[in-house]
């Protein structure tokens, strides 16, 4: 399966709405495997810790097969190093949170802001011009991801409004990373390297915090299932990661910051067609909103 994901990657590396809908599938399929195993006895720290540590392994053989190397001047290991606390870490933690005092329906849906947030910090920044179409697309595909959650906006518990507001620090770590990633790309460097060097630092930091949030000695490796779960994210992670990357570089931070509508809407296709959940008229315009608006928000062709 991964031999053909990578196939279907390497046709779809020109085209950044195919590579948009690539990385929303990795992303929807990432969540799912996470879900199970979770449910299989892993702890979320562990599994971050040695999802992204198994995702760098992963990759290189591939980076060195391909004669590239990580960028490890100093100025990239602070780079690793912010991009790992502000992409990872700090949503981790923070989800960690929000999710106990405010609920899981909540934490979710504030991701739907990242791409506004995105769009927003890219223009203020002069990074990316900001047109009426583009505006049109993100916000046709915010209008999307709500009518696909619509039922989790019922379950979302508002009494403790300090949390509330915290939460909201979730899209905008997750949109400075957006930003960060672009702005800062070390020049000369493939995706390739990039992702690999960013998921060994985001396994670093995750690990450095696990302790305060988790027993790392009670973590269970003994069971063949638990290693295996392992193995297999570290592999879709691996994928998933440097498809994003790719995505980033060729369609910049706006486009990227869709991956998690599509992600969404895909996991909605995916629960309808493993578990049989049923497709409504409200959850179908959800997805052609979300399609329709990365059609409007991708990048005008340069003259």
């Amino acid at each position: 399966m991964s031999l053909t994901i990578a196939a279907r990657a390497s046709a779809a590396s020109g085209s950044p709405l195919a590579l948009l809908g690539l990385c929303g599938f990795l992303f929807a399929s990432r969540i799912m495997m996470s879900k199970m195993a979770l449910s299989a006895g892993l702890q979320p720290f562990q599994l971050g810790a040695f999802g992204n540590l198994g995702a760098g392994l992963c990759l290189l053989p591939w980076l060195a097969a391909s004669r590239q190397r990580i960028p490890m001047e100093p100025e990239h290991l602070a780079l690793y190093a912010v991009l790992g606390i502000v992409s990872f870490a700090a949503p981790t933690v923070l989800s960690y949170f929000v999710v106990e005092r405010v609920g899981p329906a909540y934490t979710s849906i504030v991701y739907c802001l990242s791409p506004l947030l995105t769009m927003s910090f890219a223009a203020g920044l002069g990074m990316e011009r900001m047109f009426l179409r583009r505006f049109i697309g993100i916000v046709l595909g915010f209008l999307g991801m709500l009518a696909l959650v619509q039922q989790q906006l019922l379950q979302i518990n508002v009494g403790q409004p300090v949390w509330v507001l915290i939460g909201l620090a979730i899209p905008v770590c997750a949109a400075s990373g957006n930003i960060i990633r672009s702005a800062w790309w070390p020049k000369g460097t493939s995706a390739l390297a990039f992702s690999c060097g960013a998921s060994l630092s985001s396994a670093v930091m995750v690990a450095l915090m696990a302790p305060v949030f988790e027993a790392p000695l009670e973590w269970r490796f003994a069971d063949s299932g638990i290693l295996s779960w392992i193995l297999a994210l570290s592999i879709m992670s691996a994928l998933s990661q440097l498809m994003n990357f790719r995505l980033q570089q060729v369609a910049g931070p706006v486009v990227f910051s869709q991956i998690g509508y599509w992600g969404t809407g895909f996991g909605v296709l995916l629960a309808a067609l493993l578990f049989g959940d049923v497709l409504t008229s409200l959850s179908l315009a959800g997805l052609a909103c979300i399609v329709g608006g990365g059609v409007l928000a991708k990048r005008p062709r340069k003259a």
